[in-house]
């Protein structure tokens, strides 16, 4: 519990303190990574040290999209080779974090919200 406080505290920071746009632009990617680990959380039940490595993979998901955003037009084979290349990494990393079990529960609440849609 710590952590997230901790972590909260440093969020709040960040969005309260930034001046620049750059500086905007990661308290967005580092919020939407930690709202995207939360909500995960909540449906599979993993412990903090999960989160965390969650978070992190979310968060790498994030900065490498802004980047791949800026510097690439949409619709460009380039862009949509680097899109599904950062697709796959992100689930890797989502694997590695949640192990093998909870993956699976992953990959079929992800199939589940994406019929639904």
């Amino acid at each position: 519990m710590k952590k997230i406080f901790t972590f909260c505290f440093f969020a709040f920071a960040l969005l309260i303190g930034t001046q620049s746009a750059l500086a905007q632009d990661n308290a967005k990617v580092n919020e939407k990574a930690y709202l995207k680990a939360k909500e995960l959380r909540s449906t599979l039940k993993f412990d903090d040290n999960t989160l965390e490595k969650v978070y992190k993979a979310y968060q790498a998901y994030e900065y490498k999209f802004l980047s791949i955003s800026e510097h690439q037009e949409s619709g460009s084979s380039d862009y949509n080779n680097s899109m599904a290349t950062l697709n796959n990494t992100l689930q890797e990393g989502i694997k590695n974090a949640l192990g093998n079990d909870l993956y699976k529960r992953y990959l079929i609440i992800n199939e589940l919200e994406h019929t639904v849609d």
